[in-house]
């Protein structure tokens, strides 16, 4: 179809496509990611049966990046959610300051969904 030369791939392919090209096989990347190798080749061809959203979470959760705006660099989900998780350090001034920077940020209904 015409349309399907315009509508840009969905992020989590996205990842895969540059893991595999980083790690050299699909079989490794299903590995790393902890799913069958045929069950992801299907689902990135389009042909998976069954619905790709668990396969989207643990994609975004282990292949995925966030720009932390607070503390200005790229962290991993994983990281994301450990910040904005953790109890508040009230002993720590600054770690205080990102705990607070955390409860507010905009990453926060990314982190909830990728958990």
């Amino acid at each position: 179809s015409l349309m399907s030369c315009n509508t840009p791939k969905p992020k989590w392919i996205e990842l895969v496509e540059n893991r595999i090209e980083q790690l050299g096989t699909i079989q490794k990347v299903a590995d790393e990611l902890g799913y069958a190798r045929p069950s992801l080749s299907l689902a990135l061809r389009g042909k998976y049966v069954g619905s790709t959203d668990r396969l989207e979470k643990i994609v975004m959760r282990v292949l995925g990046s966030i720009h932390c705006p607070h503390l200005d660099q790229v962290i991993t989900p994983e990281a994301c959610v450990g910040f904005h998780e953790r109890e508040a350090p009230t002993q720590n001034p600054v770690e205080m300051r990102h705990w607070r920077a955390c409860q507010k940020c905009p990453h926060a209904c990314v982190k909830k969904r990728i958990t």
